[in-house]
């Protein structure tokens, strides 16, 4: 570049073809060292510190081309301008060589990269020398300015020299001084260039023969500096390509280094991690089997009879401490645990002592208000039995709804404690007389109607009570949801083997939150809480239902109503279809081989009234009549006369049908006669209704209008009245009255 700065300033002061080939030549070599520059430059990494300034020396390069285009062809081109272009590249990468000093090299390396910089600066400043020279002999003298100009570039050289000598190691020192003595031509050249330093103002300068002589004298001396710079360019490069081994080596060294502690870290935090989880599983472990085994087992064995003893050794068995190694935190930890444990376990147990307790005084407290409630209810039945008075007797009635309602809260409070409302019974009562006790068992029982009932199924004795109590319960609920004018239905039909209850009301419903509630309610009964104690109904129910194995599904509407399923299992019930049977005396069954009656045949005497089978519907004047009548329709349309045309029930004869159509007719009027009969007889067995003198009905308590299969032992007039059997009488009384469409008592339409 310098050279090519020299040829053009050349160019200017000496046109000519062999001005024009040199400058050509120079700009030749240029363009090769600037490919070869941009070629390496591409393969670095520049440092940020001199990025800037590379990216203005790549835009300076890029405009040589237009510059070389301004020297050889631009008419008015001016050489201070052209001068000034090349100058302003070339001091860029002197100061890009500057700036390497300063990245990432040791001290001793960056001051030779410093010294190496200012050699570079020395040359260019001896270029601008020439240049200078060159200026002054296009003017034909040396001007002021040429003179500061030359004077500067002179004292630039000395002071690139010093600063060289001061940085720069002393065999480069030696190197540069001694080629800057060697030679005949590097002495001549230093010669002029003390003349050209030295001329002053207005005096033409001393070039020798002309001003391609003094360039060429002077490049020798710039060639010899240029040598010296290349061989300590390489010195350089050696020093800095091993200091970036050593670095490469260092860094390799470090992150070996650093990836072996970040092994050791990694195996140390596995082991360390391994450790911890083993014990936090052990942890783990322990606190599931305290909570789900070792503790509902706990609190299963405790009970009211659990002295402090037995609680002791249970909660040492609940709260065993759990075995974890160590005393790091995980253990310290497990050791607090077990102290948690410890605690709760104790406190659990003596909550589930305590409830136990309370549990059973509730029980034992109930089942003497059972006893107290059915010494009242019996007083009452006999009070009832001797009263004649239509208005004491409703009176009398009330009190024993009341005492009724009473006796369902009392149940409630044994469920709740655990045990079971009302006493088991032994026989098969019927399903229609179930519902019928359920719905009874409520103040508005006459909001009550039962649709679609099967009354060939019949519930176990021994779950009879609890399901009565549960209906009773849902019953009462869909009644005080509901207006006093609607009806709430009870339907209830066998579906396979499965027993389908339904319990439907139209009142108000429930919204998806209260449904919800409801629901959860069922499913998780709770025991002997402020809540149970408030609304006992659902705890009941559900509580009820998980006993028997009894599924309640509910759904509701807001404003359309609630209905209640219920599934009863198979065992708790069985399916007994009721048939009627008539009695056929042996004297008039028919004989085969006896033709028809010659005449119309009186009917049979009935039997004898034979007293009721043994039960507590057995009363006064009760009697189960059973008449002896032959079934003759049977007879004339399957036997050996249907097949006689003469005597057939269905041909149609113009002749009146002869002596057999006559026997037809008494054999059709006796059968009649059988048929009304078997219409008329009672399949169930109904307690006779007596009066007293004034007329009014005498109430029976327990005249039940159906029969629990298989009938009981009635009890003796001398023992205690059941306050079951008392209920269950009054209900089938009341059952009585509805089903034949009354709203109120006898005695009240007779007093009216």
């Amino acid at each position: 570049m310098q050279r090519e700065r020299v040829s053009a300033a050349v160019l200017f002061v000496e046109p000519g073809l062999a001005s024009t080939a040199r400058f050509a030549r120079d700009g030749a070599a240029t363009d090769v060292v600037v490919a070869q520059f941009r070629a390496e430059l591409g393969q670095v990494d520049v440092p940020a510190g001199v990025a800037p300034l590379m990216a203005r020396v790549q835009v300076e390069l890029a405009g040589l081309a237009a510059l070389r285009e301004q020297v050889t062809s631009a008419p008015g081109a001016v050489l201070s301008v052209v001068a000034f272009s090349y100058r302003a590249v070339i001091a860029d990468l002197v100061a890009y060589r500057q700036g390497l000093g300063q990245v990432g090299v040791s001290a001793s390396t960056a001051n030779g990269l410093r010294a190496a910089a200012a050699l570079s600066q020395a040359i260019e400043s001896l270029g601008q020398v020439q240049v200078a020279a060159v200026r002054s002999v296009e003017a034909g003298r040396v001007t002021p300015a040429g003179q500061q100009e030359i004077v500067a570039a002179s004292t630039g050289l000395s002071e690139a020299l010093q600063t060289f000598s001061g940085l720069g190691l002393p065999r480069w020192v030696g190197l540069v001084n001694g080629r800057l003595s060697a030679g005949a031509e590097v002495l001549r050249s230093e010669r002029l260039l003390g003349l050209v330093t030295r001329a002053q103002p207005g005096q033409r300068p001393s070039l020798g023969a002309s001003a391609g002589g003094f360039v060429a004298a002077m490049q020798v001396r710039v060639d010899a500096m240029h040598t010296a710079e290349a061989e300590i360019d390489r010195e350089l490069l050696a020093v800095v390509g091993a200091e970036r081994d050593a670095q490469r080596r260092t860094v390799v060294a470090t992150l070996a280094v650093v990836a072996g502690l970040l092994l050791v870290v990694v195996v140390a935090g596995w082991w360390v991690a391994a450790s911890l989880a083993g014990s936090l599983r052990r942890l783990q472990g322990g606190a599931r089997l305290v909570a789900e085994q070792r503790l509902p087992q706990m609190l299963g064995r405790v009970s009211a009879d659990s002295d402090e003893a037995a609680v002791a050794v249970l909660v040492a068995e609940a709260a065993a401490p759990i075995p974890v190694d160590g005393s790091d935190e995980v253990g310290q930890v497990a050791a607090a645990f077990n102290a948690v444990t410890v605690s709760a376990v104790r406190l659990a147990a003596e909550q589930a002592r305590l409830r136990a307790v309370i549990g059973a005084m509730f029980l034992s407290l109930s089942r003497r208000l059972q006893k107290r409630s059915d010494r009242m209810m019996a007083s009452l039945d006999g009070l009832e039995r001797g009263e004649e008075d239509p208005g004491r007797l409703e009176k009398l009635f009330e009190l024993d709804h009341t005492a009724t309602l009473i006796k369902r809260l009392i149940a409630n409070l044994q469920v709740l404690a655990g045990g079971q409302a009302g006493r088991p019974r032994e026989a098969l009562i019927g399903l229609p007389e179930v519902l019928q006790a359920a719905g009874q068992g409520i103040d508005a029982y006459r909001q009550v109607h039962q649709i679609g009932v099967d009354d060939t199924v019949h519930i176990r004795g021994h779950v009879v009570e609890d399901l009565i109590h549960l209906l009773t319960e849902l019953i009462d609920n869909a009644a005080q949801a509901s207006p006093p004018d609607s009806a709430v239905l009870v339907e209830a039909r066998r579906v396979g083997d499965l027993l389908h209850i339904q319990v439907q009301d139209d009142g108000v419903g429930m919204t998806a939150e209260a449904l919800e509630a409801f629901r959860e309610r069922l499913a998780q009964p709770r025991v002997l809480d402020l809540q149970a104690t408030q609304r006992m109904g659902l705890p009941v129910v559900g509580t009820i239902a998980a006993r028997l194995g009894i599924q309640v599904e509910v759904r509701s509407v807001v404003r359309q109503g609630t209905r209640i399923d219920l599934t009863v299992p198979a065992q708790l019930f069985e399916h007994r279809p009721v048939i009627a049977e008539i009695a056929l005396p042996p004297s008039a069954a028919p004989s085969a081989a006896a033709g028809p009656p010659a005449s119309r045949p009186a009917l049979p005497p009935a039997a004898a009234p034979a007293p009721l089978p043994d039960g507590p519907w057995a009363g006064a004047g009760a009697t189960w009549t059973t008449p002896a009548v032959p079934p003759w329709i049977y007879h004339e349309m399957t036997g050996s006369a249907a097949s006689d045309p003469a005597v057939s029930w269905f041909e149609s004869r113009s002749d009146g049908g002869g002596p057999a159509a006559a026997g037809r007719g008494e054999r059709v009027g006796v059968a009649a006669a059988a048929s009304e009969a078997v219409w008329n007889t009672p399949t169930r067995p109904v307690a006779a209704v007596t009066r007293t003198a004034s007329g009014l009905p005498v109430r029976r308590p327990g005249a039940l209008a159906y029969a629990p299969l298989p009938p009981q032992q009635p009890a003796s007039e001398t023992s205690p009245r059941d306050a079951d059997l008392v209920r269950a009488r009054m209900a089938a009384m009341r059952g009585g009255l509805l089903r034949a469409g009354r709203t109120h008592h006898l005695m009240r339409s007779n007093e009216r």
